[in-house]
């Protein structure tokens, strides 16, 4: 085998492992929102006796009940589900799923 085809077939080993270890980082908190403040594009979400403020990112996806929706339409109460990474002490949204009754 050509020194190519191997570091090529080594790169893409690499980038399978890769792919494999991103959705491991993520992690999720799941509570309800306490408040949201859209010009800062921060939520924070109370879990059980702890609250969690996170930052959404500039790609961050809101749904609400299912539907895409923006920060500024959450409410405190809704119920959501934030999928989020650290990022030093900060807290990187990258979804906020939030259901109202």
């Amino acid at each position: 085998m050509t020194e190519r085809k191997l570091f090529l077939r080594g790169l893409l080993v690499l980038m399978f492992l890769v792919g494999l270890a991103v959705p491991i980082l993520a992690e999720e908190a799941q509570g309800r929102i306490a408040t949201v403040n859209p010009e800062k594009n921060q939520v924070v979400l109370t879990e059980s006796l702890k609250n969690w403020t996170f930052l959404l990112s500039k790609d961050g996806r809101v749904l609400l009940n299912d539907q895409e929706s923006r920060l500024s339409e959450l409410r405190p109460g809704d119920n959501a589900t934030v999928t989020f990474t650290r990022q030093g002490e900060q807290l990187r949204a990258s979804s906020v799923r939030a259901v109202r009754k």
